[in-house]
């Protein structure tokens, strides 16, 4: 059965999960690029700086909770420093340290807002309880997530909800 092609109905639920998916995700990073000149990925990157490293983060390990390849990241890091919105130093061994800016953190601080409103909107509200609580045990079935208790854009102690897209999409 693994190699058969989908079936009308395995077809129809791949299609409508992949179209919904990219559809919250595009309208989310289009409300982010038009509230504050970020791209989605330049948000995904400044937020796990700030949530998950507390400001920095070796290169692969922010590498791996993008999904990343180190040189798709080091190209978008380089853009970023352009702009004056990480920076990045020598960290332990070979290893270098992403670290968040204070224009980072600015911006940071300007797209959450804007974030958590693009979520509730194109998907949080469109959701009632139950259908949340689906989606959530849904997700979690199908990617490895961290549990909602430890990490959140929301709180600044990194204490609770859950942890950014990994494709790196905001």
């Amino acid at each position: 059965m693994a190699d058969e092609p989908l079936s009308p109905q395995e077809s129809h639920l791949w299609q409508c999960w992949r179209l919904a998916s990219e559809a919250v995700m595009a309208r989310v990073t289009r409300d982010i690029s038009a509230g504050t000149g970020l791209s989605g990925p330049d948000y995904a990157v400044l937020a796990r700086l700030h949530y998950l490293g507390r400001g920095e983060l070796r290169q692969q390990d922010l590498a791996e909770s993008m999904r990343w390849d180190k040189s798709r990241l080091s190209h978008h890091l380089t853009r970023m420093e352009g702009r004056a919105l990480i920076r990045r130093r020598a960290g332990p061994g070979k290893g270098v340290t992403v670290v968040l800016s204070a224009a980072g953190r600015k911006q940071l601080a300007a797209a959450t807002p804007v974030h958590a409103r693009a979520v509730r909107l194109h998907l949080v509200s469109r959701l009632d309880d139950a259908q949340r609580q689906a989606l959530l045990s849904l997700s979690q079935l199908l990617h490895d997530v961290a549990p909602v208790e430890a990490w959140s854009p929301d709180d600044s102690s990194g204490s609770s909800g859950v942890a950014p897209d990994a494709s790196g999409a905001p």
